[in-house]
């Protein structure tokens, strides 16, 4: 045993072994459902392209839908071609994540920290899920690599790399649109070390073409500029004041969001994923880190700079319900810690500490995608239950219409926000009976409306809400007049 993990060529051997399972199970068990509002609009757009009936919302994704339609190819199912799409790229994140390492840390650590945040149990949750996340932070990962490459080289060429990665990540998902702060750091090098503005302008100018590659092509989707542009501002005032829970659109302080976000999204969630056995190592990982490494932080300041703006970002502008949003910045969070723990001493007993924690993770994360994959989410279990109801009725809903509507639901289904909308609307229906999920029941509530006696407690649906921590549960009331 200490020859094996004393054995650099040894140990990488092992490594390697363990991440083709990994990305195995990621592959085999990629979820074949699109179980949230977001979900169905990425699955609808590999058929029929049009931000108008949101497939998908805006921005678009184009290069996240193009790469599930090339997917789709030899995958029938959309959603499960999406979350393919997400596999096939964080498995290639391994490159830049490995020559990361290298660059920081001693080669003996350099497989074992890329394996501690490839198998990262909620970041392989966030991977096979037909959402944006994953394709996001694959992508983020060879960012981060071509803007140190830049910043070692400083020739216009290789400047070049960053932007287009950068390109592609915003094309992919928009709101990564922070990590573009590391672009001023190396723009300040070139200009420490050629003095020269036309550089930086003709830098600048190539990062705006490789931006209007994927703006324009979505434009001429919506037929014209103006067509996007107010689609555009339409969405930005819908998510900062309506639904996308900002901190302009919610009621919690900025402290409660805070703390939120701090303890329960990043570590709770994201480093620990809800597993009592992962806090309690990673509590002790960072005791051991605070009290015996007092060495200089051996990662780059402008990773870190970068990091902090977008956590301002998730803080400020992002959906404190939904802990997906925080997961980029805990992939660069476990790359620093990991890096600190190697950083001091070669103590046999520090790797096999590292490989369990690491063995550990791949279980935690192997059960997640498994039952995410085998098991239905609980909006498809309501619709199928509803679809077997035999007496007319109607059910009223948030976001979980959209995936009836996916799902081809042949009931009436509504969403609905006020208690007078609802009140009017029912009247429509006086001879049939009224459903009410839980989501819609705490939004009247919140207006102050009082249910007392006029709800029915049918059945509750559950499946993961670390998968889906907004819909994972849901609760069917009847409505009683």
């Amino acid at each position: 045993m200490k020859h094996f993990l004393g054995n650099t060529r040894f140990l990488s051997y092992f490594c390697m072994s363990v991440l083709s399972w990994l990305f195995y199970i990621e592959y085999q068990y990629a979820s074949p459902y699109a179980a949230t509002w977001d979900q169905v609009d990425f699955a609808l757009a590999l058929n029929r392209y049009d931000l108008l009936a949101m497939q998908p919302h805006f921005p678009g994704y184009p290069y996240f839908i193009l790469g599930g339609m090339i997917v789709s190819t030899f995958i029938e199912n959309p959603a499960k071609a999406l979350a393919v799409f997400n596999v096939l790229l964080m498995f290639s994140a391994t490159i830049p994540i490995f020559l990361l390492a290298k660059k920081y840390y001693t080669n003996e650590a350099t497989w074992l920290i890329t394996c501690l945040i490839q198998s990262s149990s909620f970041l392989m949750l966030i991977v096979t899920q037909p959402m944006s996340e994953g394709a996001a932070i694959a992508v983020l990962w060879w960012y981060l690599w071509a803007v140190q490459m830049a910043r070692e080289r400083l020739t216009l060429p290789i400047h070049l790399l960053p932007l287009f990665f950068l390109g592609v990540i915003l094309g992919i998902r928009l709101s990564y649109l922070p990590f573009a702060a590391a672009l001023l750091f190396l723009w300040y090098d070139d200009w420490k070390t050629y003095k020269r503005i036309s550089r930086i302008m003709i830098l600048f100018v190539a990062a705006l073409f490789f931006q209007l590659i994927w703006v324009g092509a979505v434009a001429l989707t919506e037929g014209s500029i103006t067509g996007f542009i107010k689609l555009a501002f339409t969405f930005t005032i819908g998510h900062f004041q309506e639904w996308g829970g900002a901190v302009t659109a919610e009621d919690d302080s900025i402290v409660q969001r805070f703390l939120t976000l701090i303890f329960y999204n990043v570590f709770w969630t994201g480093i620990a994923s809800q597993n009592i056995g992962l806090f309690i190592i990673y509590i002790i990982l960072v005791l051991f880190i605070v009290c015996k490494n007092r060495e200089a932080v051996r990662i780059p300041n402008w990773m870190i700079i970068t990091g902090i703006f977008y956590f301002l970002w998730a803080w400020l502008a992002q959906n404190i319900e939904k802990p997906r949003h925080i997961a980029p910045l805990v992939t660069i969070i476990l790359f620093y810690i990991w890096g600190r723990y190697f950083s001091v001493g070669k103590s046999m007993y520090k790797k096999w500490f590292a490989l369990t924690v690491f063995i550990i993770q791949v279980i935690v994360g192997s059960i997640h995608v498994y039952g995410q994959a085998t098991h239905l989410p609980a909006t498809y279990q309501l619709t199928y239950d509803l679809q077997k109801v035999d007496v007319p009725f109607v059910v009223y809903t948030w976001e979980e219409t959209r995936v009836m509507e996916y799902l081809d639901a042949d009931f009436i289904h509504k969403r609905v926000f006020h208690f007078d909308v609802f009140l009017q609307d029912k009247a429509n229906y006086k001879h049939a009976t009224i459903y009410l999920t839980d989501h819609v029941v705490k939004g009247f509530a919140a207006q102050g409306v009082s249910l007392e006696g006029h709800l029915l407690k049918v059945k509750t649906y559950k499946s993961s809400t670390l998968a889906d921590p907004v819909y994972g549960e849901i609760t069917l009331y009847e409505w009683i007049d």
